[in-house]
């Protein structure tokens, strides 16, 4: 393990996960999956420097709602969303389809960073000025009902067969129940996949099809993929860490990589039973210490500090063997056809001592806050429909429909990424413990991995003390 010798305490912890918060927040509102690609070199520049890493981007700025309309109507809907980047694009192409085959609709669609959704939602059903619609996550399910946030959807759609139950698997159609009543309609499954740069990693001398199959494996197999510019390996003497050519791996955003990490490790962020935290038991710190290592002792993955250069970017470039990353990334590879000819995807490939293989899987929901009129309860009814019937163009952003007959539809399965991410979710993919104070949870232990990883504070200390505060959560009344 690498030495970390600094002490901190209550007061250290807190300055250091607000300033680990305050880039979170903008990592959270784009993560590297959501973010526009930056441009691409010219064919000269690319032929004269072919092997040059990435230049770090330019810090993102400070997100804005995006506001779109469609259609003409006497009355729009209004939806707030999360939905941005290239599945964003792809969402917003449905709300024009939907507009234009339905004569006299209109829609009104505002896009904001997923935190910022969450807070503003709220605040709107309080004053009485809620949207008509919302779509977010499962976690936040039972936290927006205990609040008093969203209607139940059983007698508006669900008990006339508008949306078909059993068109769902259970646990999926479990996850938008609370006490009895179903309060979203999901709409698809989402989450890490491993996409695989077969030249990159044929290059080193390895299969791509054998991925390393433990977190012993990995360190291994990642020291023989990363390289410096001068060739060197970092098991080599002479490797620069500051001039790294190839990277094995990247942390992309931490809300599904540690998540998923921890999984492979055997445990949750929290209980299944919501009454323990389990981040600062010896499985969670040893998961964290373990990234530490991949970026600090081994330089098999880049440092988690401001400056350096997205997931994508690397990836882009041949840069990067395998980029864990969102299963709507089809997008990035659309736009980037050259590195999606040489793309596999898999599932997660275990970084556990034992082999453990698991990954989190999140669910787009659509719901009805609570306090929308019956005239905008029945568009947004409308609006829900259509898009859960149509949800097999929904997968062409790469996101697996929830609905079982889209999912076995031939358009899905002719799609190569959601396809892989479709198998891999069936067997591998586990979504978080929802609770209802869900977002603070999240806010609480994405600071005090964010202040690990960017070397802010040690390792077990943050683990430690983020423990504690999601306990102190756990245990409210």
């Amino acid at each position: 393990m690498t030495d970390q010798k600094t002490a901190l305490n209550r007061r250290d912890f807190l300055r250091a996960s607000a300033i680990a918060a305050t880039g979170l927040a903008a990592i959270a509102c784009a993560p590297a999956a959501t973010q526009a690609p930056a441009a691409e070199p010219t064919k000269a520049a690319a032929a004269e420097e072919p092997t040059k890493a990435p230049e770090a981007p330019a810090p993102a700025p400070t997100p804005t709602t995006q506001v779109q309309q469609y259609g003409k109507a006497d009355k729009e809907t209004v939806m707030w969303t999360g939905l941005g980047g290239a599945d964003g694009a792809t969402f917003q192409t449905m709300l024009g389809m939907y507009t234009d085959k339905n004569a006299g609709t209109a829609v009104r669609s505002e896009t904001y960073g997923w935190d910022t959704l969450y807070q503003k939602l709220p605040t709107a059903v309080a004053a009485g000025t809620p949207p008509d619609m919302t779509i977010f996550h499962e976690t936040e399910i039972e936290q927006f009902t205990r609040q008093g946030l969203l209607a139940p959807l059983d007698d508006i759609l669900y008990s006339s067969g508008q949306i078909p139950v059993d068109d769902f698997n259970a646990p999926v159609i479990g996850a938008v129940t609370v006490d009895g009543k179903k309060m979203c309609v999901p709409w698809d499954n989402h989450g890490w996949l491993a996409y695989v740069n077969t030249k990159v990693i044929k290059d080193a001398g390895l299969d791509p099809e054998n991925l390393p199959k433990n977190g012993a494996e990995f360190i291994e197999w990642a020291q023989k993929v990363t390289v410096d510019e001068a060739g060197k390996h970092p098991n080599e003497d002479g490797f620069n860490p500051d001039k790294v050519k190839v990277y094995a791996l990247h942390s992309s955003w931490f809300r599904f990589t540690m998540p998923s990490t921890w999984r492979q490790f055997g445990l949750g962020i929290i209980s299944d039973d919501k009454k323990k935290s389990q981040i600062g038991s010896d499985a969670a710190i040893n998961a964290i210490q373990y990234w530490y290592d991949l970026m600090y002792k081994y330089h098999v993955v880049p440092p988690a500090i401001p400056g350096v250069a997205g997931a994508y970017d690397w990836y882009k470039t041949n840069s990067l063997a395998i980029m864990w990353d969102g299963s709507w990334s089809l997008g990035f590879f659309k736009d980037n056809p050259d590195v999606e000819k040489i793309t596999i995807g898999k599932p997660l490939n275990s970084l556990a001592p034992d082999g453990k293989v698991a990954n989190k899987i999140g669910i787009h929901t659509m719901s009805i806050p609570a306090g929308v009129k019956d005239d905008g309860i029945k568009r947004a009814a409308s609006l829900m429909k259509w898009l859960s019937d149509n949800s097999e163009f929904w997968a062409t952003s790469g996101q697996v429909p929830a609905r079982l007959t889209a999912q076995k539809s031939q358009t899905v399965q002719d799609i190569w990424s959601t396809k892989a991410a479709a198998a891999a979710f069936s067997t591998v993919g586990i979504p978080d413990v929802g609770h209802k104070a869900y977002t603070e949870i999240q806010q609480t232990w994405e600071a005090a991995v964010s202040a690990a990883l960017a070397k802010t504070t040690p390792v077990k200390e943050s683990l430690i003390e983020g423990d504690k505060q999601v306990q102190a959560i756990l245990d409210r009344p």
